[in-house]
């Protein structure tokens, strides 16, 4: 074993992202973006309005989805999907006409071409990339809206977590190892263990946003199937980027889920809350 727990020199704060961006990665991500919008009912929130002449930031787009969802329906609005790695969006000839993509990197400065530019700027799902503070990135979002802009963040919210059975007698003993034991590695990444998700209105407000909603919820049972599904999917992400210490044990772990998930016939899942908050950047 190398030094700090490392197997090979390999740990999970070797690598700037815990999950993947391969195929496997992608289809992850638009099975998880169409489960929330099920889940949702939306994809703006209703307190928004998207109006012609608009013009939307999707950062952190990851595949695109969202944005490509959105821009046929609204061809006279701008569309814009930032990230910080472009591989798992489309070729660009692929993109409706209304929608471009271009790399921001939320850790550093806002491009001055895009400060304040942005009438809505959407972002999801940075619960394993922000290690403990928001509020760094939150400035950056803020800084690409104009005046009167909004900002709506969709996320998942770790500590809410909960194991749900369809029948009382269903054992989840392995699924919620699955579940909790990346989080045990904190010390090699915090970002396994992220707790400021339900604090994120507060930082809203701290950074001189009127909350204009802070919504949250927990998966609906009709969808739990599928959402288990795209978590077995982020584990073995996250197993890929462990040491080779961690990853056989988690390994070992993940197989005496599947074998219980498979006994219950599919009727334990994972759940926790999808917390949305809306902001307005004041005039």
């Amino acid at each position: 074993m190398a030094p700090n727990g490392t197997t090979n020199g390999k740990s999970t704060n070797d690598h700037d992202y815990v999950l993947g961006r391969d195929f496997l990665a992608s289809c992850r991500l638009n099975l998880q973006h169409y489960l929330m919008v099920e889940d949702l009912g939306y994809h703006v929130h209703p307190s928004i309005t998207i109006k012609p002449g608009m013009k939307v930031a999707d950062v952190a787009t990851g595949t695109g989805v969202w944005m490509i969802d959105l821009a046929p329906k609204h061809p006279d609005v701008s569309f814009y999907g930032f990230d910080i790695d472009l591989a798992q969006a489309p070729n660009p000839a692929w993109l409706p006409d209304n929608a471009k993509l271009d790399v921001l990197d939320l850790m550093k400065p806002v491009p001055e071409e895009y400060v304040g530019q942005f009438d809505y700027v959407h972002v999801r799902l940075l619960m394993y990339v922000i290690r403990e503070d928001p509020a760094p990135i939150l400035s950056n979002l803020i800084k690409l809206l104009k005046p009167g802009g909004v900002l709506q963040w969709v996320d998942m919210d770790h500590p809410t977590h909960r194991f749900d059975k369809a029948r009382p007698e269903y054992s989840t003993k392995y699924l919620e190892l699955a579940g909790t034991w990346p989080s045990t590695l904190a010390s090699e990444d915090n970002r396994m263990d992220p707790k400021w998700v339900g604090k994120l209105a507060s930082y809203y407000k701290k950074q001189g946003l009127e909350v204009l909603a802070d919504d949250h919820k927990y998966r609906d049972k009709y969808h739990l199937g599928y959402y288990c599904e795209a978590a077995f999917m982020a584990w073995e992400e996250f197993k890929s980027k462990m040491s080779d210490e961690h990853a056989a044990q988690y390994d070992e772990i993940l197989k005496k889920a599947r074998q219980e998930m498979e006994q219950a016939k599919r009727g334990i899942s994972i759940n926790m809350e999808i917390r949305v908050v809306v902001g307005r950047k004041p005039q």
